[in-house]
């Protein structure tokens, strides 16, 4: 894990110029790339050749892909390049009646089978795990769960009580599965026709959080189903919820948009909206309740229990509390419910951990969140003699797909235009602890640049936001009583 001071991070104006030349030189390079690939000796000086138009393809309900014709296109060269073999050509024919394969008319939409388009990798993996739980792997056998636990199609994850797992994907997506939930994975793939990916997993009961990667204009699906609802997006972070028979199934949108249907329905859920979807089918969207204020947020956690009291929230019927080793809640240690906006959760060790609060409204839907940090020093009989970390860690995780990686870690003042405080490159390690944070709010993001095959892609999760307070004054033994 890589540890940074931030007043050692003042560094010389030419180590600035560097970090910063870095991304430009990326930027630089990609679209040099670019203009070199659209370019060719024409007939005279300066002439250009065209570039060929972007490839517009979709995944469909169905399961299969909509191909939109490009000029020059023929079926020889669509299996060529995007099949598993050259003479699926014939079976494209046949399905869309095609006359002559070297003659195709552009703009015309090709059905494309997936079983026929060749694939890429895309894996899964359990990137943390606390607790109890299982793995079904769809014939019949059951393991417990473990981190580094390969997942794949037809597998079912379930978490005990008090359990916590996260689901990582080799494309940067993560879903978290907190207790006594049930996930079905049904879809994970990605194929070789504009890197597009199609993901599907289905939320028997309880509720997932999941962070996804963004999809661009690749045509591809990422959905969380319910028995009852479809959550679809194309790169944000939302949660989804389901009790079971006669429970409604919810959807909370954190960032970005989803879209909601049930049946014919579909509805378009915003950043700080959520949706509930009745057992008849009937989808409502309404604002999601704001984040409750963590009262004392700098006060430094002494007692036997952690004990939170939050700010009374008009509307909330509830208050949801969760505990986390990093920033990013990869590492989940403890959460609580309570009707009361205080809420009290076993000790854990000395150190500096993550608070996230949330508000429940009356129909179930889950308001938006807000993450402090939180000092931890047990003091008493009881304490623990370990050395508190007095550093915050951010965490990221990503499964394992063959080549290199390597993280570029950036944490910015949350105002609009601000440049980074931290900007580090080249990190190969899956951590980054940085010390002496000031007082204030943040935004942080992790991005990943995969080598592969002479090949190289760069891909941003989205920010994160991450308030820390000024600490408040502990006693040592013998301190007055009652000036905590």
């Amino acid at each position: 894990m890589t540890r940074f001071s931030l007043p050692a991070l003042r560094l010389p104006p030419a180590r600035f110029a560097l970090l910063a030349l870095v991304p430009a030189l990326l930027a630089g390079t990609a679209a040099a790339q670019g203009t070199s690939a659209g370019s060719g000796a024409g007939s005279g000086a300066g002439a250009r050749t065209a570039a060929p138009a972007p490839v517009s393809a979709h995944m469909g309900e169905d399961g299969a892909v909509r191909y939109v014709v490009r000029k020059g296109d023929t079926l020889y060269d669509l299996a060529r390049k995007y099949m598993t073999r050259p003479d699926h050509w014939r079976p494209v024919q046949r399905l869309n009646r095609i006359a002559d394969p070297l003659r195709l008319t552009p703009g015309t939409t090709l059905i494309l089978p997936a079983n026929l388009l060749a694939p890429l990798p895309l894996t899964a993996r359990i990137a943390t795990f606390k607790g109890t739980g299982t793995i079904e792997d769809g014939k019949g056998a059951t393991t417990p769960l473990a981190v580094d636990r390969v997942v794949i199609p037809g597998m079912v994850i379930e978490t005990g009580r008090g359990s916590f797992a996260t689901l990582q994907l080799s494309n940067g997506s993560r879903l978290t599965l907190p207790s006594q939930t049930r996930l079905r994975v049904m879809t994970i793939r990605r194929f070789r026709l504009n890197d597009m990916v199609d993901v599907n997993f289905l939320l028997e009961k309880g509720r997932i959080e999941t962070r996804a990667a963004p999809l661009g204009e690749s045509g591809g699906r990422y959905r969380i189903r319910t028995p009852i609802a479809v959550s679809a997006v194309r790169g944000t972070t939302f949660r989804a919820a389901y009790e079971g028979a006669g429970a409604p199934s919810l959807t909370e949108v954190i960032e970005g948009t989803v879209a909601v249907s049930a049946g014919k329905a579909t509805e378009t859920v915003n950043e700080a909206f959520g949706a509930t979807v009745s057992p008849q089918g009937a989808v409502a969207a309404e604002a999601l309740l704001p984040a409750p204020a963590l009262l004392r947020p700098g006060r430094v956690q002494t007692d036997p229990q952690l004990s939170f009291a939050l700010e009374p929230l008009p509307g909330a019927v509830g208050y949801h509390v969760q505990i986390a080793r990093d920033a990013g809640f990869l590492e989940m240690e403890q959460e609580a419910y309570s009707k009361e906006p205080e809420i009290r959760l076993e000790s854990v060790d000395n150190g500096r951990w993550f608070v996230r609060v949330s508000a429940l409204a009356a129909n179930g839907l889950e308001g938006m969140p807000r993450t402090y940090g939180m000092r931890r020093v047990l003091i008493g009989l009881n304490a623990s003699s370990g050395k508190a970390d007095d550093g915050y860690r951010f965490r990221w995780a990503s499964a394992e797909t063959g080549g290199t990686r390597y993280y570029q870690f950036r944490l910015r003042p949350e105002r609009p235009g601000a440049p980074p405080l931290v900007d580090e490159t080249g990190l190969t390690d899956d951590a980054i602890t940085l010390s002496d944070l000031p007082p204030g709010t943040y935004r942080w993001s992790v991005g990943v640049q995969h080598y592969l095959d002479g090949e190289s892609t760069i891909a941003w999760l989205p920010e994160q936001t991450l308030t820390v307070e000024a600490e408040e004054g502990t006693n040592g033994p013998g301190a007055p009583p009652g000036t905590k």
